[in-house]
This record gives C-alpha cells, sequence and structure tokens, in this order.
C-alpha cells in the first residue's frame, strides 16, 4: 500500500518549469556537496520526525557495476564508506537503519557516487535523477513541507514516487529459500563440485564452492543460481 501522501522534493523553483514541467532554471543537476545537500538531508529528518519514523529499511540495494552512467566519477566504497565498513556489511535489501544512516545514504545517492536504494518504512524516501528526491508519508506532514521550504528548497505534492516499487516490472529472481536448498543437497549427493553465484546486491557477486558441510552456513535467503 503506497503512502497517502507523497512530495517531490527539489532545489528547482517550479516558477522556473514549462507547460511540459521540464526545469529550464540555472540549478545544476548535480549536487553541490554544501548547502543545498545539506537542506535535503534535513528536510528528510524533518519529514521522519513528523511522521514518528526513527528506523527505514533498506531495499534493492545496488552499487556500480562495470558500466556508470552516475554524473560524478565512483569513488571507493561506493559512497558507503562511511555508514558501512568496506565489506558493505548492514548494506542489504531488508537492513533497518536510523534516519542519520538513512541520511548518509541519501547523500551518497545525491552525489550519484554508485550506490542506490529505496528507502521504506511507513515513510518512503526515493532518490531519482538530477536532484529529484521523493517522500511518501500516510501524514500530510505539514509542518515538514514548511521546513522543507525554510531550507530552501521545493515541495511540492504528487501522486506516489514515480519509484514505488509496484510501479516498477516485477523482477524475476531466485531465492535461495528452502526448496533451493533441497535442490542443492541433492545434487551434492552425487560426486561432483558446485559452485554457488550469491547476487547479494544488484551489481554484485561472489562465489561459494558448496559441500554438504558449508550449505548449513549459506541457509538465509538470498538471490543466487548454483552452476557445477
Amino acid at each position: 500500500m503506497p503512502p497517502s501522501f507523497a512530495h517531490q522534493i527539489t532545489k528547482y523553483n517550479p516558477a522556473d518549469r514549462d507547460e511540459r514541467g521540464h526545469y529550464n532554471g540555472a540549478e545544476d543537476t548535480v549536487s553541490d556537496h554544501g548547502p543545498d545537500e545539506a537542506a535535503y538531508l534535513e528536510a528528510i529528518a524533518a519529514f521522519a520526525q513528523e511522521s514518528g519514523i526513527d528506523q527505514l529499511e533498506i531495499r534493492e540495494p545496488e552499487v556500480t557495476g562495470f558500466v556508470n552512467f552516475g554524473l560524478e566519477a565512483p569513488v571507493d566504497g561506493h559512497g558507503l564508506a562511511g555508514p558501512f565498513p568496506p565489506d558493505l556489511t548492514g548494506y542489504y535489501d531488508g537492513a533497518k537503519v536510523s534516519v542519520p544512516v538513512a541520511q548518509e545514504l541519501v547523500r551518497a545517492m545525491l552525489r550519484d557516487q554508485g550506490a542506490w536504494c529505496r528507502l521504506e518504512q511507513q515513510d518512503t524516501v526515493h532518490v531519482g535523477w538530477d536532484q529529484y528526491v521523493y517522500v511518501g508519508s500516510d501524514q500530510p506532514c505539514e509542518a515538514a513541507v514548511a521546513r522543507t521550504r525554510e531550507l530552501g528548497l521545493f515541495a511540492e505534492p504528487i501522486t506516489a514516487s514515480p519509484y514505488a516499487a509496484d510501479l516498477e516490472e516485477p523482477k524475476v529472481t531466485q531465492a535461495a529459500d528452502e526448496d533451493f536448498w533441497e535442490r542443492v543437497r541433492a545434487e551434492l549427493s552425487s560426486p561432483q563440485t558446485l559452485l554457488l553465484e550469491e547476487t547479494y546486491l544488484r551489481n554484485a557477486t561472489r562465489w561459494h564452492r558448496l559441500t554438504e558441510r558449508t550449505t548449513s552456513t549459506l541457509s538465509a535467503p538470498r538471490s543466487a543460481h548454483a552452476r557445477s
């Protein structure tokens, strides 16, 4: 169920849009790494506070693949070096993070440094191209809207975020559930070696050599393929 209220938050003055809604003003489409960026992060915190949210859930996380289409050059750690360790422990689908960590994730996405995810709970925070941020809530968040405007940003009401999961084409993945592991165990009963390719983040994989002993340590649900 999508949030009852949604807002598009930008640094772009609606007065500088043409009849099709395209922005024609002078604002740059990359992060300033400064006061504008800080304003976005403070606005997100204001919406979370008014909605009574102290945690958000990471959904469908990804990192830069072989090809980077971002406007800024990719950096080591995909922009996640602050809130997460080098192996990105804690950055996975379904992980719950505090609002300050969510703000750091938004910072990395605003800078287009390689990481992207949806942030969802009762609230939603989605970062799109060109410094567009979409916030959803089951509350009208009038005070947060007013605070966003005080910060020099524009909070425009919209029907729904264009990055809402239910508006996208379903992605076909194979979850490593109990049925999957039963098939793996059946394969291991014959004399062969199995290699498991695990997609732990979109655009990131790792390999495991499987034995009957190691399958028990890899039994948490994941997206993966088995190759023998």
